[in-house]
């Protein structure tokens, strides 16, 4: 996936931009996955995570922090030298590794109590054979009875509605302003191409950023038949009223 790994390397200079307050998404979103975990995972401390797709370490900075044994890996070079810098000024001793979640057999350890991949990562994926291929590569990093947990947008809603735009998010910090706003383009029935722009003000001057890549709307249905064939037992879904977090929330287990 030589164009998503360029996509994200761009992006991760500015990729905390997204966010209106970086640093409260991290606390946030650790919040909602240490109950989530620690629930699946029983009472092993520390619990042991891998980080699946780390992207910047907006998942595993927060967990690190929050006490939990976390490892990180992404496709993107860029997002993991990102991660390491972040994880270097918190003073977290995070290791962060270059891998596609496809080919997870390259990261150095295995055992974990669970594998993690936030915020509509598996969608990247072009195609059925693709997605088993990446829960088939999560299920042998865990021990048994490990969670692979993940989040995806609402495509059960979404290939329906077809959106062409995400509202655009205003932002304002210490006398600077920014403007996060995405197009989608429709491919096909699934797939649609985002643009993300990052409008912000220098001084009197503003400047644009545009980022692209791919995604292909993945019915929760589907996602949980992959996950089974997998290897996955006891696959459910949490929705956004049930776990707090802002996407629908998958979890499942390997049994052996």
């Amino acid at each position: 996936m030589p164009d998503l790994s360029q996509a994200y390397d761009e992006l991760a200079p500015y990729y905390d931009q997204i966010f209106e307050d970086w640093e409260a998404s991290i606390a946030r979103q650790a919040a909602v996955l240490t109950s989530i975990l620690k629930h699946e995972c029983g009472d092993r401390r520390p619990i042991r995570v891998l980080d699946c797709a780390c992207g910047i370490g907006t998942q595993s900075l927060g967990l690190a922090m929050s006490g939990f044994d976390v490892m990180g890996c992404d496709i993107s070079s860029g997002a993991v030298q990102r991660a390491r810098s972040e994880a270097s000024k918190r003073g977290l001793s995070v290791p962060f590794f270059v891998a596609n979640m496809m080919e997870l057999s390259s990261i150095p350890q295995s055992s974990f109590d669970a594998v993690i991949c936030i915020d509509n990562s598996l969608p990247h994926l072009e195609t059925d054979e693709e997605l088993l291929q990446a829960a088939q590569q999560a299920h042998g990093k865990l021990r048994p009875g490990g969670c692979f947990i993940g989040s995806i947008r609402d495509y059960d809603r979404l290939v329906v509605e077809r959106p062409a735009t995400q509202a655009p998010s205003f932002y304002s910090h210490n006398g600077s302003r920014r403007i996060v706003f995405q197009i989608w383009d429709w491919l096909d029935e699934r797939r649609y191409r985002f643009h993300l722009y990052i409008t912000r003000n220098a001084g009197s001057t503003w400047h644009t950023f545009h980022f692209t890549s791919t995604y292909r709307g993945v019915l929760r249905s589907e996602l949980r038949d992959i996950l089974v064939q997998g290897g996955f037992t006891n696959v459910r879904w949490l929705s956004p009223s049930e776990s707090g977090f802002y996407q629908p929330i998958f979890i499942a287990h390997r049994n052996c």
